[in-house]
């Protein structure tokens, strides 16, 4: 914990603070004209887009319109050459939740994104609105109906939307990848979805219960698609590991390619160094989980 704690208070530089102000005013602003144009949006799409299809696509225009005006963050997206899904397919977006900034960049993933937020989030003025609008699932903190949770995610995947889910259910503390949830790869098996592992290196843009953006740099990573002919006879825990394993073995790798590619990569420091290698030596546990249950064997895309 005392480790944590350091991490989180790293020292603000000059530079944070001019990134902060440009990149939180552009974002203010971004979001204001949205959120008056999106319910005339809404009230004439609704008759012939239920699904609000149309108010994702609009976010995605106004996120991009975001990216141009603060000009001092760079995206930098690897798509593995995925497109849109195509019509009959199902596919979810498994992602490391990292950052503030995370609820933003999943609309740069291909397709009409829908995702599934904390009733929490409709709290905060404008984005948590806006994603209400999108017709996002909302999972309510006194709820006790999870089918309904359930089949609402189903419906979303039914009707052509690409699914979003952080599986830690969470923001990571100490940037790495904790223990996912299971319950999304139950909805992926059962609706013969496919799998999207997508790596977000988003940690030091917005920590968690900070408001300082300090790196500029956005990177994502897609991984190859796991497609559900490949995992169809696995059950919800095993796919969970599956899963897990290649995104930790991916952000690792794609900090290391930072590490000697940027000067400034902040992970160059050891406590963060040190970080990574513990994800790293966590992938001999998940290995061993994954085979110990798999007498079938691995696909062959996946981990061996």
């Amino acid at each position: 914990m005392e480790e944590k704690n350091r991490i989180i208070e790293d020292k603000i530089t000059f530079l944070h603070i001019i990134y902060s102000i440009w990149g939180w005013f552009t974002f203010i602003l971004v979001n204001i004209i949205q959120f008056c144009i999106a319910p005339f949006i809404l009230l004439v799409t609704f008759p012939f887009d239920k699904d609000r299809k149309v108010m994702a696509y609009l976010i995605k225009f106004f996120c991009n319109i975001f990216y141009f005006l603060n000009f001092l963050q760079k995206n930098h997206y690897d798509f593995n050459g995925l497109k849109a899904p195509k019509k009959g397919e199902r596919r979810i977006y498994v992602i490391n939740h990292s950052s503030m900034f995370d609820s933003i960049i999943i609309y740069s993933l291909p397709g009409a994104i829908k995702a599934l937020m904390k009733e929490a989030y409709l709290s905060i003025p404008l984005v948590g609105w806006i994603s209400y609008l999108a017709g996002n699932v909302v999972l309510k903190a006194s709820t006790s109906d999870g089918m309904k949770i359930y089949f609402d995610v189903i419906k979303k995947l039914e009707s052509g939307s690409p699914f979003v889910i952080f599986p830690e259910g969470t923001k990571s503390k100490d940037s790495k990848i904790g223990r996912f949830y299971n319950g999304i790869f139950r909805i992926a098996l059962e609706t013969k979805s496919d799998i999207v592992p997508v790596l977000f290196d988003t940690w030091n843009s917005i920590r968690p219960g900070a408001f300082w953006i300090r790196d500029t740099k956005i990177h994502i990573k897609m991984l190859e698609t796991i497609k559900y002919e490949d995992i169809k006879d696995y059950s919800m825990d095993k796919l969970s590991n599956i899963v897990r394993y290649k995104m930790i073995e991916g952000l690792v790798d794609l900090r290391n390619k930072r590490r000697m590619n940027e000067k400034n990569y902040y992970r160059k420091n050891p406590k963060y160094e040190k970080l990574d290698q513990e994800m790293k030596d966590d992938l001999v546990k998940i290995k061993e989980k994954i085979e110990s249950k798999n007498k079938k064997g691995l696909p062959t895309n996946q981990p061996s």
